[in-house]
């Protein structure tokens, strides 16, 4: 038996999130991504051109591919979505907040590491 399938919006703190910690995914994917680019082109051969390409090219051909597993993951949160003409909305569960606390610090970790440990080390 189908059922039928019901109109889900989603609350604008659940696009806030979305949005907040897909800048983090994004902040972090290309300075790790810039930095090995930087320390394994041969300086013989790293012109600005050659170095701004090939960023381009792996920022924009890697993103497309983490987008895409990005929002099938966010599909399988129920969090902040409501059904079209509802006032209820689903909670969030157990498992979303001890992901998205896990992934809070998780994120602040990195960007801090980054800032404080290998930023130092980049001017050696």
């Amino acid at each position: 038996m189908i059922t039928p399938e019901i109109a889900v919006t989603e609350f604008r703190r659940r696009t806030v999130v979305k949005s907040l910690a897909w800048r983090f995914i994004g902040i972090i994917w290309t300075w790790v991504g810039a930095y090995l680019i930087l320390l394994f082109v041969p300086d013989k051969h790293a012109s600005a051109a050659l170095i701004a390409t090939l960023i381009v090219v792996y920022h924009h051909s890697t993103r497309m591919v983490m987008y895409y597993f990005y929002e099938r993951l966010w599909t399988s949160i129920n969090w902040g979505k409501v059904a079209k003409n509802h006032e209820v909305g689903f909670a969030m569960s157990g498992r979303d907040k001890i992901m998205w606390i896990s992934a809070t610090v998780t994120a602040t970790v990195i960007i801090f590491t980054l800032i404080l440990v290998v930023s130092p080390m980049i001017n050696k």
